[in-house]
C-alpha cells in the first residue's frame, strides 16, 4: 500500500540554501519516523492558510513569533536549527547594532516574517511579496534597507557583477527556527521532537 504523501510548505525562497537545507532536514526527519514528505514553497500569506486550514502538514522554518500568525498551529519544541538575517543598503552610512536604528529608514522585509513585523516602533517597515522583491526594492533605489536571510543575500550579490562596492551587508540577528504543524497533524508533534532532540546541531539548519 502507497504511503501518504505529506506536504509541508515554506515561505523562504528555493533559490536560498536555507530552503535547500530545510528540505533535506525534513526528509530525513521524515524518512526516520517512517514517512513521506515533501516541500515546497509558497507566498508567506498563502502558506498560513494553507497550514491553519490543514492542506498542508506544516510549515518551515519558522521563528518564534510565527505563532501569533498561526495560533491553530503546534510548534515542535526543539529547533531545527538558526537563522541569520542581514540587512542589505546601498548606503554605508547605515550602520545598524539594534532594530531600533532602523526607525528612519524606509525599510522592506518579507510578508508574513513575524519576527520583524513585530516591530511596531518601526514607522517605515513594508512587506513585500519575496526576498527577491525585497533585495529588487533596494536596487532600485526605492527605499533605504531589505532584511533578507544571509545566505540569499550572499548568493544574490555573488552573482550580480554590478553589486561589488555597490551594496552592503551586515549581521541583523540569529535566531533559533522551528517546525509548525497544521491542526490535522498535531499527532506527529511528539514524534518529530524525539527525532530532532537526537540529531546532532551539524545535522540542523545553519544559514
Amino acid at each position: 500500500m502507497q504511503r501518504e504523501l505529506l506536504r509541508f510548505s515554506s515561505s523562504l525562497s528555493e533559490a536560498g540554501e536555507a530552503f535547500a537545507d530545510s528540505k533535506i532536514l525534513l526528509e530525513k526527519l521524515c524518512r526516520q519516523s517512517g514517512l513521506s514528505c515533501s516541500l515546497t514553497a509558497y507566498p508567506p500569506g498563502r502558506a498560513v492558510k494553507m497550514l491553519q486550514d490543514s492542506e498542508t502538514a506544516g510549515e518551515l522554518p519558522r521563528f518564534e513569533e510565527f505563532q501569533n500568525l498561526a495560533p491553530t498551529a503546534s510548534r515542535v519544541p526543539t529547533a531545527l536549527g538558526y537563522l541569520s538575517f542581514s540587512l542589505l543598503t546601498r548606503d554605508k552610512n547605515i550602520v545598524v547594532k539594534s532594530m531600533a536604528d532602523l526607525n528612519r529608514h524606509k525599510v522592506f522585509y518579507v510578508r508574513g516574517n513575524a519576527a520583524i513585523a513585530a516591530h511596531k516602533e518601526l514607522d517605515h517597515l513594508i512587506p513585500v511579496g519575496s526576498e527577491h522583491d525585497c533585495a529588487y526594492m533596494v536596487l532600485r533605489n526605492l527605499g533605504d534597507a531589505c532584511i533578507m536571510t544571509k545566505s540569499l543575500a550572499l548568493k544574490m550579490l555573488e552573482g550580480s557583477q554590478a553589486a561589488a562596492g555597490s551594496y552592503y551587508l551586515q549581521d541583523l540577528f540569529f535566531k533559533p527556527v522551528y517546525l509548525y504543524l497544521s491542526p490535522r497533524y498535531q499527532y506527529l508533534q511528539e514524534i518529530f521532537d524525539q527525532k530532532l532532540r537526537n540529531m546532532r546541531p551539524e545535522e540542523k539548519i545553519a544559514q
